[in-house]
């Protein structure tokens, strides 16, 4: 989806929770735009008095910005959301008039239409804008669903002005108690309630929930470090990363298991968590990679496989050597084929970092190499007499 953001009057796109709430929904893969339109200076206006003409705010230069900057960017079918701020929500039901546009959403922050008769500086600067003679019926159309948002203490606009706002475009009004105009003045830089709104209209994928769920663990360093389509995780992550995905999985689970590797425990909560997926799903395979068969001889290899068995995961066991030059990694997971998860190992066979990736030369990889393992491996039915014949029937080669 493409989120439009506009500003207010005497604002610009860097203030009050607008940086935020974009670096928010671009973390989650979503396409923003905040256009910059012509604002007068406050103390300027004061100073030279309610008589003057302002040479910057008007509608008709507002709309010169859009044309230029907003327009071209919107293609034929593609999902919009306006989200508007004091001012901006009125230059909204401008633009979707003039342009019949039709939104998926929108969201209305503190919104009017006629004049606010506060500070005679807004009323100056928004005059070209004022306009309450909209057809409704033809607004209502071209935007479906709508939020107005308001407070019962806010400076600017009293609450009478989004209420009726509200009412003309059948919005869904929200009340935000003590915000004030919604803006910095009130500390609000960062807007949640905004932000689940524009989530409400959004079909996450997995990996993107995932963005989510970890931005509000690890809040803004986190979201800092982290907008590209890789994560790395520390090895102590990837038990909440495993019960995320597992408690996630809404169509299968494909992973290997190098046979080799000492930093594990079958009973341990990561695939205890993975068996409760694997019986909801009914799609979820493990092939477990072998370096030497001797390791099949391990007790806790065969009660993991065991475990696995019970819980309806199918399981394959693979020689190494039959792949190893092949496959670009030999521990990984593939996630409702949404997000490649690959654990890296030291040399001393302790885990050493998760990777995540949803970058689709990866995934198509993982595909690849998910594909050539299951070629080349044995499905096992029984903890004990498959694997006995695979060791029996490979130890001739």
């Amino acid at each position: 989806m493409k989120f439009i953001l506009f500003h207010g009057s005497f604002g610009h796109p860097q203030e009050n929770w607008f940086p935020r709430l974009r670096e928010q929904l671009e973390i989650l893969g979503q396409d923003v735009l905040v256009p910059e339109f012509p604002s007068e200076d406050f103390e300027e206006i004061t100073k030279l008095g309610k008589n003057i003409v302002p040479s910057r705010q008007s509608l008709e230069n507002w709309f010169k910005v859009f044309e230029k900057e907003v327009l071209p960017a919107l293609k034929k079918g593609e999902k919009l959301c306006f989200i508007g701020h004091s001012l901006g929500p009125l230059f909204i039901l401008h633009v979707v008039s003039k342009y019949n546009i039709r939104l998926d959403c929108a969201i209305f922050v503190s919104p009017f239409m006629e004049k606010l008769n506060n500070l005679w500086q807004f009323d100056l600067v928004n005059k070209t804008f004022y306009k309450t003679d909209f057809d409704f019926d033809q607004l209502k159309k071209l935007i479906p669903v709508s939020y107005v948002l308001y407070s019962e203490n806010d400076p600017y606009v009293s609450k009478s002005h989004p209420i009726l706002f509200a009412k003309m475009l059948d919005s869904s009004l929200i009340f935000v108690k003590k915000a004030g105009h919604m803006n910095s003045a009130v500390n609000l830089n960062e807007f949640p309630l905004v932000l689940d709104l524009c989530l409400t209209r959004l079909d996450l994928s997995m990996y993107q929930r995932y963005i989510k769920h970890r931005s509000e663990r690890y809040a803004s360093d986190y979201l800092k470090k982290n907008n590209e389509k890789i994560i790395h995780l520390k090895p102590e992550e990837i038990f909440d990363e495993g019960r995320f995905h597992f408690s996630n999985l809404t169509y299968s689970g494909f992973g290997t298991f190098p046979t080799w590797v000492d930093d594990w425990n079958p009973r341990g909560q990561y695939y205890q968590d993975c068996r409760e997926a694997a019986k909801r799903l009914k799609n979820m395979t493990f092939v477990f990679l072998i370096k030497n068969l001797s390791e099949l001889n391990r007790k806790i290899l065969r009660e993991h496989i065991k475990l696995h068995l019970q819980a309806s995961i199918r399981v394959r066991l693979c020689l190494l050597k039959d792949v190893k030059s092949k496959i670009k990694e030999v521990d990984f997971g593939n996630w409702d084929q949404d997000y490649i998860c690959t654990i890296k190992w030291d040399k001393n066979k302790k885990m050493k970092e998760i990777v995540l990736s949803s970058r689709s030369e990866d995934l198509e990889r993982a595909r690849q190499d998910e594909k050539l393992i299951l070629g080349k491996s044995t499905r096992i039915y029984n903890s004990t007499r498959d694997i006995d014949n695979f060791s029996k029937s490979h130890s001739k080669n």
